[in-house]
């Protein structure tokens, strides 16, 4: 056993939610060492936390519901997870991100922004990184070591991977993939089965939809409106 729950409690969303307390020393060199006796966030219940590996929920955290953490994930700051959220492996989720629905977030992956949203059945893996007020949604989703940022949404079965950067107000949305180097900023939409790949750059307010494959060190600008099955580099 590496915790317990305090007599503390807090009410949030209409749930009731209790301080957790380490009761055996934890080191890892990401988080240094939790001695026993230092307090941690909030859960609803101890399903909400392994008492297995190194995972800690940590300052003003809240994780509540069916959402657990486990292996060696944290969360920390006034970070929520809720719902039946996952967060494994060695992820880190910061700042004001919820992560709710059915989202599994894993790997290497860090969420931490002011007001970041991965819900439904989002996936975030690897060595992603997700931050700002950006959104992950449907079952989109982001690995490698790609980074979705600032106003990004996410959504449909986008799929974003590589070292493709998502910025701006950009949309990822039903299929598309952006990989590789590629990056979609500023209030570019891309769409439907479209792909962008290489270091291919979609920016402006372009919109690229369809089957349209956008390649090699392209740049598209502007306020135009690509679809069908063209490839462009």
């Amino acid at each position: 056993m590496k915790f317990v729950i305090t007599d503390e409690c807090t009410e949030y969303k209409g749930m009731r939610l209790y301080r957790l307390r380490a009761v055996r020393e934890m080191f890892s060199i990401l988080d240094g060492a939790i001695k026993p006796g230092e307090l941690g966030g909030w859960i609803e219940s101890e399903k909400n936390l392994s008492q297995n590996g190194l995972c800690w929920i940590h300052s003003e955290a809240k994780v509540y519901g069916n959402a657990h953490l486990c292996e060696d994930a944290r969360i920390t700051d006034e970070a929520v997870a809720c719902g039946n959220a996952i967060i494994s492996g060695e992820a880190l989720v910061a700042g004001c991100a919820r992560i709710s629905g059915n989202a599994l977030v894993t790997g290497l992956a860090k969420i931490d922004g002011r007001q970041v949203s991965v819900g439904e059945h989002a996936w975030i893996g690897e060595y992603a990184q997700v931050r700002g007020s950006s959104s992950i949604m449907g079952e989109a989703r982001v690995g490698g070591c790609a980074s979705v940022s600032q106003m990004a949404v996410v959504t449909g079965r986008s799929q974003i991977t590589g070292h493709a950067k998502i910025s701006g107000a950009a949309r990822i949305q039903n299929k598309a993939m952006i990989a590789d180097q590629a990056e979609v900023r500023g209030h570019a939409v891309v769409r439907g089965r479209a792909k962008l790949c290489d270091s291919a750059v979609v920016e402006g307010e372009m919109i690229i939809e369809g089957a349209v494959t956008i390649a090699g060190n392209t740049i598209l600008s502007g306020c135009e409106r690509m679809a069908g099955c063209a490839r462009i580099g």
